[in-house]
């Protein structure tokens, strides 16, 4: 019997399964299995015992809304969708993994739109984030043309840019928008030099977006400290996750450098760990300190799977391939919060910006951060200082002699 035509209760009874036998932990099914189970909850309160394609495509229909109200994050929405396509991936052919999904590729242009747009992509040689975003943006200006009734682009201008930069700005956030029109203009500048536009235009596109800057929150040296003990070193994963958080908390690097570490990356006889950023496609040479090569020597040796994969991490559970996505270094992080008893979001982003600070907070300055992080503009390593708090209470001025407004004393 096919999975799909299966009794739903049956149906989560054997995801659950599957997702054990996978290797998921424990947090992990509960996460998945409660996501899945949102879309079994609109199957009941229809009607339906089996999976119905109306049913499914109302689901994401109200998840849509439900992110365009504000209702959900952004993130949450992710999430969502992501956890339910793969349980209908299950359904549909027994297996738990998915494929990843390209930013943007769940907006579909129309043909000669497509093909402008893998023209316009090609044409690019950029990091793969940053394609991904420009796909995202191409592909979705690409088919809100479709829905106003374009087919091509004749007889767009002007006035559907601002249209469509309108519609966006009623769903998305300042940073999001900036997003937009940094590669919309890219695009234009494209079809401008493609003869597919009658203008590049630049001025209409080079109006300035307001974004947000937040300020994150950091582990202290305690806490990291405390959360590097708290990880059981005895087990492979333990191995495993000591690793991958002093990578974080020694060395600085991003989840997703994490991930596309690579064997050959090593040079144990100089000391070396040489990264090529995914980030800003920008090489950096790091000193293989000496608790963070034996962390990675004891991985490697003793709880590393067997395989050809050039990547130093890998899963610990059959089938042994490379960890696929940067999330999966945050789930290792938020797990080993958890065994430490510290109270933290699952971006393991917090210990990069815990060394920086910790750095600007021992006075070392922010040109030399910057070259260990591996940040060619100094404007990305900025925000640091903004959380040195020892620092910043040195430049408060004192209130002595200013006067109450009104001029009495106080």
């Amino acid at each position: 019997m096919k999975a799909q035509t299966l009794q739903l209760d049956e149906l989560m009874k054997n995801y659950e399964a599957a997702l054990g036998a996978a290797g998921y932990g424990y947090s992990t099914r509960l996460r998945m299995l409660s996501r899945a189970g949102r879309l079994v909850n609109q199957h009941e309160e229809a009607g339906c015992f089996v999976l119905n394609e109306d049913v499914i495509t109302g689901y994401f229909r109200d998840n849509d809304q439900s992110l365009y109200e504000g209702k959900i994050s952004p993130k949450r929405w992710r999430e969502y969708e992501r956890d339910v396509r793969r349980f209908l991936g299950f359904a549909e052919t027994g297996v738990t993994d998915m494929p990843y999904l390209l930013k943007g590729s769940r907006y579909i242009p129309k043909p000669e739109f497509q093909r402008t747009a893998d023209v316009f992509l090609a044409s690019e040689n950029v990091t793969q984030n940053t394609q991904n975003d420009m796909r995202w943006i191409a592909h979705r200006y690409f088919v809100w043309l479709g829905e106003h009734g374009y087919e091509n682009m004749t007889g767009v201008g002007a006035e559907q840019i601002q249209k469509f930069m309108l519609d966006c700005s009623k769903e998305m956030v300042p940073n999001s928008m900036h997003n937009v029109r940094l590669y919309l203009k890219k695009l234009y500048a494209f079809l401008y030099a493609e003869n597919l536009s009658a203008s590049a235009y630049g001025e209409l596109l080079s109006f300035k977006v307001n974004r947000e800057h937040k300020i994150y929150p950091i582990l202290s040296r305690d806490d990291i400290n405390k959360l590097l003990a708290a990880i059981d070193r005895k087990t492979k994963v333990g191995k495993r996750a000591y690793a991958v958080m002093l990578l974080g908390s020694e060395l600085g690097l991003r989840a997703c450098d994490v991930v596309g570490l690579k064997l050959g990356d090593i040079d144990w006889v100089r000391g070396e760990i040489k990264v090529i950023q995914s980030k800003t496609g920008n090489p950096v040479v790091l000193p293989l300190l000496e608790n963070v090569g034996e962390a990675l020597v004891d991985y490697i040796l003793n709880a590393r799977p067997k395989s050809d994969a050039p990547q130093i991490f890998l899963r610990l559970q059959k089938p042994y391939t490379p960890l696929k996505a940067a999330a999966t270094i945050g789930e290792i992080y938020r797990d080993c919060c958890i065994a430490a008893g510290i109270k933290s979001n699952k971006r393991f982003h917090t210990l990069r910006r815990s060394l920086a600070t910790g750095m600007v907070t021992n006075g070392i300055d922010v040109h030399t951060v910057a070259q260990v992080l591996g940040d060619t503009d100094i404007e990305s390593t900025k925000p640091y200082i903004a959380l040195d708090s020892a620092h910043l209470k040195r430049c408060a001025l004192p209130f002595d002699g200013i006067a109450p407004k009104g001029g009495g004393a106080a």
